[in-house]
């Protein structure tokens, strides 16, 4: 695996205490070497001979080959497997000794050690492979120092650990003693005096013992040793000759060349150059883009595999039902759509009412009505607006039972890549021309209005005003929202005073002690204070550093509740009573339109979850967005693109979408609420259970920039793929058999992102194609029958990785 940033790998070999590689080779001969050799199986199998010992591994299998015992390998045709080298020199330095040996061998009986020594190096591989081989991190050395850890808690062989010995393990003793020392010592300055006082032997009975084992004088091997070390730095770095030479302990230059000609028959400097030859290279380059396609595969699958072997992850929960509140639908209170002159688009408008008719939302909401594309010029002061683009979204909207949410001001045009990059940003810096002006156009705009819609229905409607979120840190910014707030609030409630104007949209960007907490503070004593609080979550945490700003996607799992409860704080800190209107008018995990995130079954768990966590501290919750036909731009031909809409640009349920036709179907009181699901019920002996599993995002997530993840290997962004088992003891209920039925939408089932996967990720799908996707993204249905006894009801739910289920238990006889 040398592409890119494997070449970078390969250069910092040397550098490295511990080297990883990912091999498809099927037989090396007989050979030694100082490192340690841990060799793990994935694929096939593999011969390891040591002298008369030859070990057979199968896949799974894990063997430590100790320093400088030869050995050679013979793999079967379909053979892959990893190799972890560990310098010895490493070992020798941490456990003060030279003398230090690894039994580890699962091919003689496998334990729990083993297993955790497998899951450890599938995430070093996971890492490797997401990386491209990439080592100059903290995440892979903290990885391979795991895997250390491993070894040395569970397979080192100390000293004390071995038996008595007799003759022949003497000699060997011996033989390891003299191998470990040089091992430890070959780059200092060390001699055969200084060996045989380590081992308490004369230099003579050492000299002789020596060559007659070794075949050798001392100088000869400790040579051969410092030379096998200098191939590896001119192969694997671009380190000078000269530094290569003193950092294996040649006293000079000179030295070094001698020896290396003598041994390979040419200088290192042409041996450099040799080495890389570009047919080898390419023929390298091509063997390891197989390699890694292999290890990706494996990956993959056995993910697959411990999904449905692993022992589940237990959850008991237990619930009386005889608790009960009227159900909160904070859920289905709204949905963004976007810009106005988005609503004039039939296309949008079909999008519109299938949200309405699939998931029952109760206002729209969207932005931008005073602009150029609605033909209103606020600029102008003057009477005469054409509001008749506006009345065309208005009439849309009520005729279709909808009513409207209006955000007032002129946010930037704003579609997203990455939280660095857009696709286009534009921003009206002739958002607010002057009061005067601002006043003129909503004071016609409120008298237009009342004369079309009447008095009754524009009281049930909700307008808030923008905030700039750039103005945060200005306490004079601030300031002038408050004036501009005044005037809007004042002229709205002119015309009507049960429509509720809110405000701010605050996103509470900037971590700054108190100024929010002051800032609603200094509001409530301004002539007006908003009907309801609005406030804005996407999972970006910003600050300065130095005075350089910085934006990074937030890595806690629970940031909204967090940041909900944080909202919570400032309010009661500047005086506001807890049950004020509060609603979260925009949210969502990102603000890129070009995540594949968006489309995963895993976006659907993390809405449900995010929903009971923070239910019921506000009154509601609208995701940003509804569809993505209103994120398409040039690069957006895919019937997936990453857009945040709940539904693709073709009128197909994502994931997503599916996690607020459940939730609508929770039963009109609630029960209780844990981690993973919520109780619902009617109030005559039926319930409804809303399950989740949602997974944490790992670090190969937040390394990689949002509009480039691998949409074909979505598993490598979750900390792990592990199902979930619920056990749920429902009390107090009523005796006799229940009607279990069980809706789910997992990667199996309804998930447009794994069904378009079985297609090759076609883009180019007829009408037909279409329909089908729109048959088959459905939930699977499963019904069974459970029986209470004693007034108690358990139910065992399990649930595969980022899975939402919904279960309607129905009294039956």
């Amino acid at each position: 695996m040398h592409t890119g940033r494997g070449k970078t790998m390969e250069r910092h070999f040397k550098q490295e205490k511990l080297k990883i590689e990912v091999l498809n080779i099927r037989e090396e001969r007989e050979h030694f070497h100082q490192d340690i050799e841990l060799l793990f199986v994935l694929e096939g199998t593999l011969d390891v001979a040591m002298g008369e010992q030859t070990t057979h591994m199968q896949p799974e299998d894990i063997l430590v080959i100790n320093a400088n015992k030869r050995h050679c390998l013979k793999g079967s045709p379909d053979i892959l497997f990893a190799r972890l080298y560990i310098t010895y020199q490493l070992v020798s330095d941490i456990f003060e000794s030279t003398d230090i040996i690894f039994w580890c061998d699962s091919t003689k009986g496998d334990t729990d050690r083993y297993r955790e020594m497998r899951e450890t190096l599938k995430k070093l591989l996971n890492h490797y492979l997401s990386t491209r081989g990439g080592v100059a991190n903290f995440g892979h050395i903290a990885l391979c120092y795991q895997v250390m850890d491993l070894l040395s808690s569970y397979f080192l062989v100390r000293t004390g650990d071995r038996h008595l010995e007799d003759g022949a393990d003497r000699f060997e003793n011996r033989l390891s003693q003299i191998n470990n020392y040089i091992r430890a010592n070959y780059n200092q300055s060390i001699s055969l005096n200084d060996l045989a006082s380590q081992l308490y032997l004369s230099v003579g009975y050492l000299s002789r013992f020596f060559k007659k084992n070794y075949g050798m004088n001392f100088a000869a091997y400790l040579a051969n040793v410092r030379l096998y070390h200098a191939v590896d730095d001119l192969l694997y770095t671009e380190q000078p000759v000269t530094r290569i030479a003193y950092d294996n302990g040649f006293s000079n230059v000179t030295v070094f060349n001698k020896a290396f000609k003598a041994a390979y028959g040419e200088t290192p400097s042409a041996f450099r150059k040799q080495a890389k030859v570009k047919e080898q290279n390419a023929q390298k380059e091509e063997n390891d883009q197989l390699v890694e396609e292999r290890l990706e595969e494996f990956l993959r699958n056995d993910g697959l595999q411990r999904e449905e072997q692993k022992t589940k992850e237990e959850v008991r929960i237990e619930f009386s039902v005889q608790t009960q509140e009227q159900t909160k639908y904070i859920w289905k209170d709204m949905i963004n759509i976007g810009a106005a002159e988005d609503l004039l688009r039939s296309e949008i408008r079909e999008h519109v009412i299938y949200l309405k008719e699939a998931l029952q939302f109760h206002y729209v909401r969207f932005w931008n009505i005073f602009s150029k594309d609605m033909l209103i010029d606020i600029s102008s002061g003057e009477e005469g607006y054409n509001f008749s683009r506006l009345d065309s979204i208005l009439d849309f909207l009520l005729q279709n039972g909808l009513k409207p949410h209006i955000e007032l001001g002129m946010k930037p045009r704003r579609l997203y890549g990455s939280v660095q990059t857009a696709l286009i940003f534009e921003r009206n810096e002739d958002a607010f021309p002057g009061d005067e002006k601002w006043k003129c156009v909503l004071d016609a705009m409120m008298r237009h209005l009342l004369h079309r819609y009447g008095r009754t229905e524009i009281g049930t409607w909700r307008m808030e005003l923008w905030f700039r979120e750039d103005t945060e840190k200005n306490w004079e910014g601030m300031k002038g929202y408050f004036r501009l707030f005044n005037i809007t609030y004042e002229v709205i409630h002119r015309y009507s005073e049960e429509i509720q104007v809110g405000g701010g949209g605050f996103r509470f960007l900037y971590d700054i002690q108190n100024v929010y907490a002051k800032f609603l503070e200094e509001w409530k004593k301004e002539p007006y204070f908003p009907d309801y609080l609005s406030f804005l979550y996407y999972a970006y945490q910003q600050g300065e550093v130095a005075q350089d700003n910085y934006s990074k996607r937030l890595t806690d799992s629970e940031g909204f509740l967090h940041y909900m409860q944080k909202v919570k704080r400032y309010m009661a800190e500047s005086g506001i009573e807890e049950t004020y209107p509060v609603y979260v008018t925009e949210w969502n995990l990102t603000i890129s339109d070009r995540n594949y995130i968006n489309d995963t079954c895993f976006k659907g768990a993390y809405v449900v979850k995010n929903i009971l966590d923070c239910y019921p501290l506000c009154e509601g919750m609208a995701l940003f967005q509804g569809s993505d036909r209103t994120s398409e731009y040039y690069d957006s031909h895919d019937m997936l693109y990453g857009g945040t809409g709940i539904i693709t640009k073709d009128g197909i349920l994502k994931p997503a979408g599916f996690a607020f036709d459940f939730l609508n179907r929770l039963l009109p009181y609630y029960i209780g609420k844990e981690e993973n699901c919520i109780l619902t019920t009617d109030g005559h002996g039926s319930y409804g259970i809303l399950c989740h599993n949602a997974k944490k995002l790992n670090y190969n997530y937040y390394l990689s920039a949002e509009n480039e993840l691998d949409k074909e290997n979505i598993w490598k962004y979750f900390e792990d793929r592990e199902a979930k088992e619920l056990a749920i003891r429902l009390r107090d209920v009523r005796d006799g058999v229940y009607q279990m039925k069980t809706y789910s939408i997992n990667e199996k089932n309804g998930s447009v992102l794994d069904i378009w996967a079985e297609m090759e990720y076609e883009s180019e799908l007829t009408r037909n194609d279409i329909k089908y996707f729109r048959r088959t993204c459905e939930p699977r249905l499963k019904i069974q029958k459970v029986e209470a006894k004693e007034q108690t009801l358990d139910l065992d739910v399990t649930l595969a990785a980022n899975e939402i289920a919904f279960i309607r238990m129905k009294w039956f006889a």
